[in-house]
């Protein structure tokens, strides 16, 4: 495989990864206020960081909307960053 096929298949993933991430992200911003389980994809998209978001606002003891969006945004792209680096990664790896 080539190093340029190496690179396509890395942004292939990562960025499917965040298509999925991103529409987890604006489900909650269209849904209906009663509908409670909008944001559940959202918070497996964004994990491991949905377990640190909680400790933050225990600790501050703020409940925001906003800002558990803005966090949760965060975990997404990062870990979409974490995909893309390790995906390079092993495939650069099998030279």
């Amino acid at each position: 495989m080539t190093e340029h096929k190496k690179s396509r298949l890395a942004l292939w993933l990562s960025g499917i990864y965040l298509f999925f991430g991103l529409g987890s992200w604006i489900l909650p911003l269209i849904a209906k206020p009663e509908d409670s389980m909008s944001a559940i994809f959202l918070v497996l998209f964004a994990q491991p960081w949905t377990m640190l978001l909680t400790t933050i606002t225990d600790r501050l003891q703020v409940d925001s909307f906003a800002l558990n969006m803005v966090v949760l945004l965060a975990g997404v792209l990062v870990n979409g960053w974490i995909i893309y680096r390790v995906i390079s990664w092993l495939s650069h790896r099998g030279k």
